[in-house]
């Protein structure tokens, strides 16, 4: 290799709702060879969990993609995908039932559910697999995972012994968790559920107050949103001895994680860490000399466990320059703090961040380098 030669690790995830992790990477490739400069690139797009984690994980490694047809967050079909993998089966909550593709004014943050990932977990049973890893990013509900439980054999009863209407705002009114029908899983199963943030389920850093307004919610339905879950959770952990409720990461996708964890024992993971021990990523920044990042909005959440974040703190580790193109950066924050050399917010041409306008911020970049 020529000693001017630059080598350089393009690791981007997914600009949620208009561009998946693969496409992030590709247009910042095509940037950056647009440049003159003399590169060696090595582009491996991450998630930790959220949208496109399936994607980048087949970019990266293969394995076998299935499509499933499923009941979606509000309620209508979706296609979901998941992918088998030598040892493990990888289920994305946010292609079951995310947030991304829904239109700010059709949110429902009270009503919202995660049924279809419970219906892709149940065919992933039922097909024979016996290592599952939901990961749980992007999702348009805060029901605790409830949905997902429904689909499982699980009911979420009233007083009065009536099922409750699907998502998170019924839950202010749960009196009974039914699990006497619940898929158990077989002694040889192994479920995990990989988180995109590291916060418990209640509280003011919890699922419904930090999350909820994403997902729509105002202040009212926020606190009503918390009640439900708190509900939730004193009768979830009754029903089945077991207090998940504080663990990093049971507030994940509404508090998916926590649903999962107490009534099927699964293991809460960090996703980064899980999906970036599988892509070899850390080896693949210690052998670059420079890192390009892309992230939809970049702001001080990074440090709750997202990718862009936990990329930093490899890079930092490593020594090598992280530089990140995003949608949006959140203004006034020391982003070299974060472990970030470089935070630029893409000019963009139409509303949104498209590969073209990518592909030129990053060119312009790299002709920016001595």
């Amino acid at each position: 290799m020529p000693a001017d030669t630059l080598r350089v690790l393009i690791a981007p995830t997914a600009y949620k709702g208009t561009l998946s992790p693969c496409a992030v990477a590709g247009a910042i490739a095509a940037g950056a060879r647009q440049s003159g400069r003399r590169l060696q690139l090595t582009i491996a797009p991450v998630a930790d969990g959220g949208d496109g984690t399936v994607e980048a994980l087949h970019q990266c490694l293969g394995g076998d993609l299935f499509e499933e047809t499923v009941l979606g967050a509000l309620g209508g079909k979706q296609t979901a995908r998941w992918l088998r993998l030598p040892a493990v089966a990888v289920i994305e909550l946010a292609s079951a039932c995310g947030i991304a593709g829904i239109a700010r004014e059709s949110l429902s943050p009270l009503y919202a559910h995660t049924y279809g990932l419970g219906q892709v977990i149940r065919r992933c049973l039922a097909g024979g697999e016996r290592k599952l890893v939901v990961t749980v990013g992007g999702s348009a509900s805060t029901d605790g995972g409830t949905g997902a439980l429904r689909a499982l054999g699980a009911r979420f009863l009233d007083a009065a012994g009536c099922e409750l209407p699907p998502g998170g705002g019924p839950l202010v009114d749960l009196h009974h968790c039914d699990l006497s029908a619940l898929v158990r899983l077989q002694p040889l199963t192994e479920l995990a559920v990989a988180t995109d943030v590291q916060n418990p389920l209640l509280g003011d850093n919890g699922a419904a107050f930090v999350f909820g307004p994403q997902k729509g919610a105002n202040r009212f339905q926020c606190l009503l949103l918390e009640q439900g879950l708190a509900r939730l959770a004193d009768l979830m952990e009754q029903a089945t001895g077991s207090s998940r409720r504080n663990e990093p990461g049971a507030g994940a996708a509404g508090g998916a994680a926590f649903g999962l964890a107490c009534a099927l024992g699964a293991r809460i993971i960090p996703g980064f860490q899980w999906i970036a021990g599988l892509m070899d990523l850390k080896e693949k920044v210690s052998a670059c000399d420079l890192v390009i990042g892309g992230e939809g909005k970049l702001d001080r959440q990074l440090s709750m466990g997202k990718a862009v974040g936990e990329l930093a703190g490899m890079c930092r580790q490593a020594g090598k320059p992280l530089w990140v193109l995003a949608a949006a950066v959140e203004p006034g924050v020391d982003w070299r703090a974060y472990g970030i050399e470089k935070a630029v917010a893409v000019p963009r041409r139409g509303e949104m961040v498209d590969r073209e306008d990518l592909s030129g911020a990053a060119r312009q970049l790299l002709l920016e380098l001595p």
